[in-house]
């Protein structure tokens, strides 16, 4: 009940404080190059501007943005976060088409410092803040790629408006509304074809969306329904170090080192992930005046994993499969004993029989929120969103053994994650402050309320779903209140300066971790707050098509449910929670210089970040269970640039081009805990990314795209000791080659079709980031649009 209580509260907070203000000339320099850019028939046109409703919030802030035609021209989405891959810095662990565990990392911060990284859909938090790794990924799902206008990624935390969710970036995604009857149908098939470690299949999915709209003089209205579903390859391959000795003489391991180098054996994998969604979507819209306009949007999610044909390649010798140890009464074990220790041409290694379990999962979720966007008055202009997000049924199932085992009795584990949040954001913005044309003002307000509890239960029946033991019980609550302000003075023609400041309240609320079992274990942590002021400030001067900035800024952020609370004990991981964390601080800098070309820009970032008591996500695979421990390193010092080159009809031929590269050197410079890890590499952290995408527009309604994405190669482990290639567990140097090709064909003066067809990973590049990456996948869509 407090949780509709606090939505409730939320929902009648006043009219408030907020964004950003802009200069007098256009300083959206990317969108405005791409004015003047190739444009075929009536029915297509590259490279549109965006016309923004409200003042740029962050304009210290370094930003990329990718409009709706970029996507359609160049990338095969298949999910929402497809729509950022060629984005210069970012990097999304989208292990497999429909993962959600899609975890987003920019610039210095991995993927798995999720807690680093912001995504909002229409001003509504899509990242989430309660969780991080591997399991901290935004709420991608939630929004379908063919109702985004446009996105954009902001570089660090140097506008106030955002906290310490921004020391990587944010990721804003604006989606449309319908000026007229509008209606849209696509359908998606994806192929992959998969051989790996003992596997050779063809593994399936397709996707189909629906949408409609219509505009009734001040009244909008958007309904859409999306469907997705895929076999993605097995996760998990299942591998063991060489060590001990004896054991049942077995026959199909295949010999392979382990990350850090020692011999290890590669016996299986945990199975095809499969996973389906359906999301159900309202938006209704209303126009106070052509200025100002409000925007209700709800979404219900429904989705569905589960994986339950693992692989094992081991042979006894009567060339039966077996499926590893396990006891008497059906619980997994790895000992001599049980029957889970084998040895192969002199080679022993053990295998638990939790190794080739199988599980399903499910999660329904909901999300609403209201925003309240445009022009307050002659030169006041208001942002303010209220919204809340809860997955009220969040369920994972996970078997202890195979079924397949000769001593299964269908005993298993259950798993329940009560997990919402409420967020409020209010914010005003002038251009001519103090009714001074040179000063302009940002202020506002921000709430967030975030709810993480973890139940796991031990299951006598896993195919009932029965909890028969409670085992454990862990988690709790944050919350912030912050405010904030910039102000923006243009002292002189082509001269800006600003300067800023955020305060931020937090506190940690009904902290617990409840272990049961021969000997109970509770306990209650005492409730925490803490409050942190963070400069920002920016210098900027731009003559004529040049423009140099140099942006500074100060951030913390402090930690969430997760990291302090959640320790969870299952079948094939381990979660340690820290209770004592505080919060990390940063000095963060940027210089940027800009260059306008007709039908494009090239662009330079320099920066340099410096943070204490950075929180590391550190996973590590022991004995094919992943334990992931969070610590506080004393200090990181990271150093980069990033290059970026786009122009259209480049030549003056119908023909773009984009090049970015992104180089990083990231280090532990200080770290009394544990000295031996001063001067190792940031883990999971390429030190160089490139993207490059090359579209020709081959006729007003036929267009090709060809695109790269190059990772170099990164450690998995904050010691560096990870340097072995193509194995589970370390990351690999790849290079992806991706096609696509659209067709539009006018059907009707009122109907359009679109043929497309793509491939992913053209040359069948075998690569991990930690799991394996898909291989060579080949897409095919239609889509109608009347």
């Amino acid at each position: 009940m407090k949780k509709y209580l606090l939505l409730l509260g939320m929902t009648y907070l006043g009219c408030g404080v907020a964004a950003e203000p802009t200069k007098t000339k256009n300083t959206d320099k990317q969108a405005q190059a791409k004015n003047d850019t190739y444009q075929g028939a009536d029915m297509v046109t590259y490279g549109t501007s965006i016309d923004r409703t409200f003042p740029d919030t962050a304009k210290a802030t370094p930003t990329y943005t990718i409009d709706k035609a970029d996507v359609e021209t160049k990338v095969n989405a298949t999910t929402v976060e497809d729509t950022v891959r060629y984005a210069p810095g970012v990097l999304i662990r989208k292990r497999f088409i429909g993962d959600p565990n899609g975890t987003l990392g920019i610039r210095t911060s991995n993927s798995f410092q999720s807690a680093h990284t912001s995504v909002y859909a229409d001003g509504m938090p899509l990242h989430n803040p309660l969780r991080t790794s591997f399991n901290g990924a935004p709420r991608w799902s939630m929004v379908s790629p063919s109702e985004v206008e446009y996105s954009e990624v902001l570089y660090g935390p140097f506008s106030a408006q955002y906290g310490g969710a921004s020391f990587g970036g944010v990721v804003n995604l604006t989606t449309r509304m319908p000026e007229k009857f509008e209606a849209h149908l696509d359908a998606m098939g994806i192929f992959q074809d998969m051989h790996r470690g003992g596997r050779n299949e063809l593994l399936t999915g397709f996707k189909t969306n629906l949408s409609a709209g219509d505009k009734f003089d001040k009244f909008s209205i958007f309904g859409s329904y999306n469907h997705f579903e895929n076999e993605g390859q097995p996760q998990t391959p299942r591998t063991a170090a060489i060590s001990g000795a004896g054991g049942t003489a077995v026959t199909g391991g295949q010999f392979e080192n382990q990350p850090t180098g020692v011999p290890g054996v590669y016996f299986g994998d945990d199975g095809v992930a499969q996973q389906t969604t359906d999301l159900y979507k309202a938006k209704l819209g209303y126009d106070f005046t052509d200025d100002l306009k409000g925007l209700f949007t709800i979404a219900y999610e429904e989705r569905a994993g589960k994986t339950d044909d693992p692989l094992s390649l081991l042979k006894n010798a009567s060339g039966n499969t077996l499926w590893g140890g396990a006891t008497t009464s059906g619980l997994s074990s790895n000992t001599l004993a049980n029957g889970g220790v084998y040895r192969q041409t002199g080679n022993t290694f053990a295998v638990p029989g939790s190794a080739f379990s199988v599980g399903e999962s499910e999660r329904n979720a909901l999300n609403y929120g209201l925003n309240l966007k445009g022009k307050v008055s002659d030169n006041w202009r208001i942002d303010t969103t209220a919204s809340y997000y809860d997955a009220f049924k969040d369920r994972s199932v996970t078997s202890n053994l195979n079924p397949n085992h000769p001593r299964n009795q269908n005993r298993g584990q259950v798993t329940d994650v009560d997990a919402w949040w409420a967020a409020y954001d209010l914010k005003l913005a002038t251009d001519k402050f103090l009714d001074r044309d040179n000063l302009s003002f940002m202020g506002g307000y921000q709430f967030n309320h975030a709810s993480l509890n973890l139940d796991v239960y031990d299951s006598n029946n896993y195919l009932a779903q029965s909890k028969d033991t409670y085992t454990s019980d862990s988690g709790g609550q944050t919350q912030i209140n912050s405010g904030f302000s910039q102000l923006e003075w243009r002292f002189m023609p082509d001269w800006s300066v600003m300067a800023g400041a955020r305060l931020d309240h937090w506190q940690s609320i009904d902290g617990h971790v409840r272990t049961f079992g021969a000997t109970n274990n509770i306990q209650n942590y005492a409730d925490r707050d803490a409050s942190r002021v963070s400069p920002k400030a920016s210098l900027e001067f731009s003559p004529d098509a040049w423009t140099f900035r140099y942006s500074f800024s100060k951030a913390y952020r402090f930690p969430i449910a997760e990291e302090l609370f959640a320790s969870v004990s299952r079948l094939n991981s381990l979660s340690i929670s820290a209770p004592g964390l505080g919060p990390e601080n940063g000095y963060f800098h940027n210089f940027m210089t800009q260059y306008d070309i007709p039908r494009g820009y090239v662009r330079a970032n320099f920066f340099y970040d410096k943070i204490n008591d950075e929180i590391a996500n550190t996973l590590q695979n022991i004995n094919n269970r992943q334990v992931t421990t969070f610590l506080p390193i004393e200090q990181t010092e990271a150093v980069g640039v990033d290059l970026t080159f786009q122009q259209n009809e480049i030549f003056e031929l119908p023909v773009d081009l984009m090049l970015n590269g992104t180089f990083i050197d990231k280090h532990i410079s200080k770290n009394s805990r544990n000295t031996a890890l001063v001067g190792s590499q940031w883990d999971r952290l390429p030190k160089l990314q490139a993207n490059a995408s090359l579209t020709y527009h081959i006729m007003p309604v036929w267009d090709s795209s060809v695109s790269v994405r190059y990772r170099s190669d990164s450690f998995q482990q904050l010691d560096n000791r990870d340097t072995e290639a193509n194995v589970y567990g370390g990351t690999d140097e790849s290079t992806f080659v991706d096609l696509k090709t659209n067709y539009h064909l006018k059907l009707h003066p009122h109907l359009k079709s679109t043929l497309s067809a793509g491939i992913d990973n053209v040359f069948d590049v075998n690569a991990y980031e930690n799991h394996p990456y898909p291989q060579r996948t080949f897409y095919v869509k239609v889509a109608l649009d009347y």
